[in-house]
């Protein structure tokens, strides 16, 4: 910038400056006035109008529109949960299931098989034939 522009925007600032200076005496010396001034004896009532809020017509949704949002935001998984798993080896077992072959066909941790062979058998879905030994509830 050259210095005659840098002047020019100075001499605008300060064009501005005394402006907002005379406007400023203005509202207050129209304040003081207000004060001055006899109250009436009944108060005065300022009408305020708040302006309402704009709501786009595309955020209002039916019932049916957020139903079928929420469905498909609970995506089902395609793979299978480790509790299918463990189930679906037990399910194919003839004779019964043990922990290590359950092992070796899901290729599962020891404490992951335990604890979803506890909570197979509180659903009711599998059933101990003997001590490691399980089978499929509906297969007994």
């Amino acid at each position: 910038m050259t210095n005659e522009t840098i002047n020019a925007i100075a001499d605008a600032l300060a064009n501005i400056g005394d402006q907002l200076h005379q406007i400023s005496k203005i509202m207050l010396d129209s304040i003081d006035d207000k004060k001055k001034a006899k109250p009436s004896s009944e108060p005065v009532k300022k009408e305020v109008k708040v302006p309402k809020p704009i709501t786009p017509v595309s955020v209002k949704k039916s019932k049916k529109q957020k139903t079928e949002i929420k469905k498909k935001l609970v995506k089902k998984s395609k793979e299978p949960t480790v509790l299918d798993r463990v189930y679906k080896v037990i399910k194919r077992s003839r004779k019964g299931a043990t922990v290590e072959k359950i092992k070796e066909a899901t290729k599962l941790d020891k404490k992951q098989i335990s604890n979803s062979l506890y909570k197979l058998t509180k659903k009711g879905m599998v059933k101990t034939v003997s001590r490691g030994v399980y089978v499929a509830a509906d297969d007994s």
